[in-house]
């Protein structure tokens, strides 16, 4: 279903694209890591892995809520997720709104290509060389690569095209957004 990783060292996280269709049949390719924009966990990356088709935007719009244990309902958790901090903290959610945490471990990988770019990390490659193994081997893995770097400095600091355009119109007064 997915290739999730994330570096410690290199405070990236990256996956591979491939939407997935319940079987084999690929039927294109989807953002499977985010950069949670709101709410209390702002700045933080999330990756998410479920064969259950939605499961990804539920949970990536249940973390950015909160995650109240509520938000699930009657519905049963059906993925894995990698949530990073700002601070750099990683949590990992298996099946469960309950998470375990904080993970000590520089390389973390989740999904069906796990296996794979784990093995790949531990034998040498960089974290884009491991997912490309992953992604080699494992059925449920395409390219392209996506990344995400965490960043806690622009975490809570608005964004550098909004910072530009607010100068722009301090000291000229044309500028538009």
């Amino acid at each position: 279903m997915t290739t999730i990783v994330y570096n410690a060292k290199s405070r990236s996280m990256l996956s591979d694209s491939r939407a997935f269709s319940g079987s084999h049949h690929p039927i294109g390719a989807k953002k499977k890591i985010h950069r949670i924009e709101a709410g209390k966990y702002k700045g933080s990356l999330l990756g998410v892995s479920s064969g259950v088709p939605g499961m990804n935007e539920f949970v990536t719009q249940w973390v950015t809520g909160g995650m109240s244990k509520e938000a699930f309902g009657t519905n049963e958790p059906d993925f894995e997720a990698l949530l990073v901090k700002v601070d750099g903290s990683r949590f990992f959610f298996n099946n469960s709104p309950y998470p375990s945490g904080p993970i000590e471990a520089d390389f973390i990988a989740i999904g069906s290509g796990c296996e794979y770019a784990l093995g790949a990390f531990r034998a040498g490659a960089d974290t884009l060389g491991a997912v490309n193994v992953a992604i080699e081997c494992d059925p449920f893995s395409e390219p392209p690569i996506v990344t995400l770097q965490l960043d806690k400095s622009d975490a809570n600091q608005p964004s550098m095209i909004g910072r530009v355009v607010r100068l722009f119109r301090k000291y000229r007064g044309t500028a538009t957004q």
